[in-house]
């Protein structure tokens, strides 16, 4: 019996097979200490209290609610060691980095910063969209014309947050990427994830891998001051938390990651048995996508995935809804993109092109209809236990991957499934 993450709960799976999990990497003992210590020892730069000074005012960026942050964990540190330095919370602007996903409620607001700093700081959602809200602040090398937001670059200091997992175009979460696409304009970001053709730009690579190369050029344009980051294991508790400089410190974290999260497998399986994470990492489509990608990793050409995501936000963006609806399949909808690249439409592609390599049952909580415009089966929570053995019934070799959102099965060992 196996307990697949849903949403904020548990499915409980009945399946004799293989178990496809991280590395038994152990959490720290103590996090606080861990927060301090990355703090008091940061990577590539002096310590955060040095570099603000009394009068500065600091923009704090920080993850949005689709993301499995523990910003609870680091912020107040963060804070502390501002205000010890002489910025007052007055100073300090919190900017979530929403990129285009879309706006928070107050309610999932507080609960990202805690109810204390809630109500100590002065807290935005930043708007991709809203040109009076954006500054060009110059253009990559690849030609991308860099746009971020006009309170953070106004603001004196600017200090990145986030976690770093695996990132289907940029190779990683974290670092650069808090600053675009997470406080950019939707044209920068629309440019970045424009190269989502290129076979270069996949999960867990860096060097040479376009999308990471642009987003650090911008990132180069605004030269953030500091950055705090954190590697969590799929249960939420800290592994690493590295600090210092936005490309330094986010490589020793980018370790950290594959030294936990990289999955062997010795050959791929027929049938594989999957959960994005649970909620956040399941919160829509779009973000439960990004398991599913990585889950198909230990599958073999054509064989069959039972998906296990919640999905209660939807599909978790307009323009991904309209793709799925007005396009047949994967080939009408990347001809769309690259006459016209829209963000939103380029995950529909990606799903579509899923639902073409594989056999895709999807238990979720999204309508029918939706889920076979995807191109995959659509499977009730109540039923998903009949649909496993449905599918377990047939021969060949069962993988379970309760974390998927996470974990990354050794791509050296399964199969080649980019674009």
């Amino acid at each position: 019996m196996y307990r697949l993450p849903f949403g904020e709960s548990f499915l409980d799976a009945d399946v004799t097979a293989n178990l496809i999990r991280h590395r038994d990497v152990p959490p720290v003992a103590d996090e606080a200490a861990a927060i301090g210590e990355a703090l008091a020892h940061p990577i590539g730069t002096a310590p955060l209290d040095r570099i603000v000074h009394p009068g500065e005012r600091v923009a704090l960026i920080v993850n949005d609610i689709t993301r499995l942050t523990r910003s609870d964990l680091m912020l107040p540190a963060v804070v502390e060691t501002l205000n010890r330095a002489g910025v007052p919370d007055e100073d300090i602007l919190v900017v979530f980095a929403l990129g285009i996903h879309r706006p928070q409620t107050p309610g999932e607001r507080r609960r990202i910063l805690g109810g204390n700093l809630y109500h100590r700081l002065t807290a935005i959602d930043h708007d991709a969209h809203d040109d009076a809200t954006l500054i060009g602040v110059g253009q990559t090398s690849f030609g991308n014309r860099v746009e971020i937001n006009r309170r953070v670059w106004e603001c004196d200091r600017i200090v990145l947050t986030g976690e770093i997992i695996y990132h289907l175009i940029a190779g990683y979460s974290g670092g650069r990427k808090s600053l675009v696409p997470g406080v950019a304009g939707a044209r920068t970001t629309t440019f970045n994830h424009g190269m989502i053709f290129d076979p270069r730009c996949r999960s867990g690579v860096l060097e040479g891998n376009p999308a990471h190369e642009d987003l650090l050029e911008a990132c180069r344009l605004v030269e953030p001051d500091f950055l705090f980051n954190v590697v969590l294991n799929p249960e939420g508790r800290l592994v690493k938390a590295v600090a210092g400089h936005y490309d330094l410190a986010h490589r020793e974290g980018c370790k950290a990651v594959d030294a936990m999260l990289r999955a062997e497998i010795d050959e791929p399986y027929d049938l594989i048995v999957a959960s994005a994470g649970g909620f956040p990492l399941d919160i829509d489509l779009r973000q439960a996508h990004k398991g599913l990608e990585n889950a198909v990793q230990a599958l073999r050409p054509g064989g069959s995935i039972l998906f296990y995501a919640e999905c209660r936000g939807g599909a978790g963006h307009a323009s991904f809804e309209d793709y799925v609806r007005r396009y047949d399949n994967d080939a009408e909808m990347r001809a769309a993109l690259e006459r016209k690249f829209e963000v939103g439409g380029h995950k529909a592609w990606w799903i579509a092109r899923l639902g073409r390599l594989f056999d895709v049952h999807l238990v979720s909580g999204l309508p029918e209809d939706f889920v076979r415009r995807c191109h995959f089966h659509p499977v009730s929570p109540g039923w998903h236990q009949q649909r496993l053995n449905e599918l377990a019934a047939r021969p060949g070799r069962i993988g379970v991957l309760p974390f998927a959102g996470f974990t990354l099965p050794d791509v050296r060992m399964a199969i080649d499934a980019t674009p």
